[in-house]
C-alpha cells in the first residue's frame, strides 16, 4: 500500500459513524467532501483519487452520494481477519463481506472510484519523508530518481542530486519539522537555484557614428537649421532677390536637391564665406 492511500485509509477509518450520527453519516460509513478528504491528509486532489482507486482494490471502497449535503459516503465492503494458525507468508483470505441494511444506506447512485491503473505517480513511493540530521546517502532511499526527475528543465538541473537532498533536510530541520510531504521536496527541487553563478556580460559594441556624405547636408551644417528664416532674409539683402533664386536654382540643379534643402545650402555656404552670420 502506498503512503498516499494508507493515509486517506486512516483518515476514512477514524470517521466512520458506530452510532448513525458522527457527521450525519449512517452506521458503517464515514462522510466527507474530496476537498475535505485532500486537506485533512494534505494530498493533492489527484492523489486523493490514486488512493481511493487503491483502496477500491485492496479493501472494496465504495462511494455513494449524500444527498443535499454534497458530501460522499465511504465504506469498505471487504474485511480481513488474520489466523491465529496461519502461516506468516500466506496470503490474507477476505472474511465473509458485512452487508450494511438497505434502511440505513442513503439515496443515490453508487459512485465506484475510477481505476487508475498504469501510472506513474510519486504515490508508488511513500509519501512522508523522514526529516534526518545528516540527512545521508539520497541514493539508499527510493527519492533519488524523483528528485532527478523533477529538477530537469529547471535552473536545478545542473546542481548534484545529493546536494538537493541535504538542502532539503538543512530547511525542514530549520523550520523543526520531523516529517514532511513528497510534494515539498519536488516542489523544493524545482524551485532550487544554482548559488554563485554569475554569468559575465557581453562587452558593449561600440557603435560608430554614421557618417554623412550627402553633399547637400555637408555644406548646409555651417548656418544653424533654427536661424533658416533669418538667413534668408539676411542673405536676400546682402546679394538680392535675384542672385539668392540662382544659387538655389544651382545647387537644385547640381545635386538633384530639392528647394529647401538647396536653400539651406546656400545659407551653409554664405555663412563659411562670412556673407551671413550664424
Amino acid at each position: 500500500m502506498t503512503g498516499a492511500a494508507l493515509r486517506i485509509a486512516t483518515a476514512l477509518v477514524g470517521s466512520i459513524s458506530y452510532d448513525g450520527k458522527h457527521r450525519g453519516a449512517p452506521l458503517g460509513y464515514a462522510a466527507f467532501t474530496m476537498p475535505e478528504l485532500a486537506e485533512l491528509t494534505g494530498l493533492s486532489a489527484r492523489s486523493v483519487r490514486y488512493a481511493l482507486s487503491e483502496l477500491a482494490k485492496i479493501f472494496g471502497l465504495t462511494i455513494e452520494h449524500f444527498g443535499s449535503y454534497d458530501r460522499h459516503l465511504f465504506t469498505f465492503s471487504k474485511v480481513y481477519e488474520a489466523d491465529e494458525n496461519a502461516v506468516a507468508d500466506e496470503d490474507l483470505a477476505p472474511a465473509e463481506t458485512a452487508e450494511i441494511p438497505h434502511e440505513k444506506r442513503t439515496s443515490g447512485n453508487p459512485l465506484p472510484p475510477p481505476l487508475y491503473t498504469e501510472t506513474k505517480s510519486n504515490n508508488d513511493t511513500t509519501s512522508i519523508i523522514q526529516i534526518l540530521e545528516g540527512a545521508g546517502s539520497v541514493y539508499q532511499t527510493p527519492f533519488a530518481a524523483i528528485i532527478e526527475d523533477a529538477k530537469r528543465g529547471t535552473e536545478a538541473a545542473g546542481m548534484d542530486t545529493q546536494f538537493l537532498w541535504k538542502g532539503f533536510h538543512m530547511l525542514n530541520a530549520r523550520n523543526d519539522r520531523i516529517i514532511a510531504p513528497l510534494s515539498w521536496l519536488v516542489a523544493f527541487v524545482r524551485k532550487a537555484k544554482p548559488m554563485f553563478q554569475h554569468s559575465p556580460k557581453a562587452p558593449a559594441l561600440a557603435v560608430s557614428a554614421a557618417v554623412c556624405t550627402d553633399p547637400v547636408r555637408l555644406m548646409a551644417r555651417p548656418a544653424p537649421f533654427a536661424n533658416r528664416a533669418f538667413h534668408e532674409s539676411d542673405l536676400r539683402r546682402a546679394i538680392g532677390a535675384d542672385a539668392y533664386e540662382q544659387h538655389v536654382a544651382a545647387i537644385q540643379s547640381t545635386y538633384d536637391a530639392p528647394r529647401f534643402a538647396a536653400q539651406l545650402a546656400v545659407h551653409g555656404q554664405a555663412v563659411r564665406q562670412g556673407t551671413i552670420d550664424r
